[in-house]
């Protein structure tokens, strides 16, 4: 790698952390050049010299384009599930009216439609789900309800059977009565934001891995300010909050309670 280039990764990956929130070390950026190569492959673009001018003036378009390049998409249904189980009791115990849901970096679709499957199948109706990421591409394929078997691994065969419809060449199409249950925006964890009506749960699981502590603490403090005191934050089963907040507290496995 030339000086020059490092450079280049080095603007490039700093960019991602003030905008994604996403840490890149110095270790890593072979593997980030890797990943931006898609860019200079697919012919967005001849380099990185000329994404660096790209970003650097602004461009939306390229800020689009990196987000979909560096954002992490591998997930399917029904993962974690002991997660969704203890939604369900959740929800049963506290018997309210409409449960407000918002899956923070849902990426293709697999956490939210797993959560209204399970709601569904619990016959709980009364529900909304807010699904959110910042990668538009996946936002799109989410959009589509088209995914291939590998993604339904660990979904049960009767479930498989009620709401997926072999689409051919090993892909399934997921019912799309489901979606009324969903509605899907583009969000940036980093940006400030409040949402009009908070959420009594909010699902942001296997994200904070990608931050650092300051970037994680900024998430967390957009994601609190935005659910019910009650109400419930999950994250992934191999991430820690280091500095919880206080008006969180431990409430379950990698699940928290926002306490005032």
């Amino acid at each position: 790698m030339t000086e020059s280039s490092e450079k280049q990764l080095e603007m490039i990956s700093s960019l991602i952390y003030r905008k994604f929130g996403i840490y890149i070390r110095r270790d890593k950026y072979e593997r980030l050049a890797l990943k931006l190569g898609s860019l200079t492959s697919g012919g967005y673009c001849t380099g990185t010299e000329e994404l660096c001018a790209r970003l650097s003036s602004g461009d939306t378009e390229s800020l689009e384009q990196l987000a979909c390049c560096v954002t992490t998409c591998h997930t399917f249904f029904f993962r974690e599930p002991d997660h969704f189980r203890l939604l369900e009791a959740d929800i049963r115990r506290k018997g309210q009216g409409e449960s407000l849901i918002w899956c923070a970096a849902c990426s293709t679709g697999e956490e939210p439609y797993s959560i209204a499957v399970t709601l569904l199948e619990a016959g709980i109706t009364d529900f909304h789900i807010v699904a959110t990421d910042v990668n538009r591409e996946v936002l799109q394929e989410f959009n589509r309800g088209r995914y291939h078997e590998s993604r339904l691994s660990q979904t049960p065969e009767a479930v498989r059977k009620r709401y997926f419809t072999p689409d051919g060449d090993g892909y399934y199409r997921i019912d799309g009565r489901l979606r009324k249950y969903i509605s899907i925006k583009e969000v940036n964890l980093m940006d400030e934001m409040q949402f009009v009506r908070p959420f009594d749960y909010v699902f942001c699981r296997n994200v904070f891995i990608y931050f650092n502590e300051e970037s994680r603490a900024e998430a967390v403090r957009t994601i609190t300010a935005n659910l019910k005191p009650g109400g419930l934050l999950f994250i992934g089963h191999a991430e820690v909050l280091l500095a919880q907040p206080d008006n969180l507290r431990k409430a379950g496995n990698s699940v928290f309670s926002r306490i005032y």
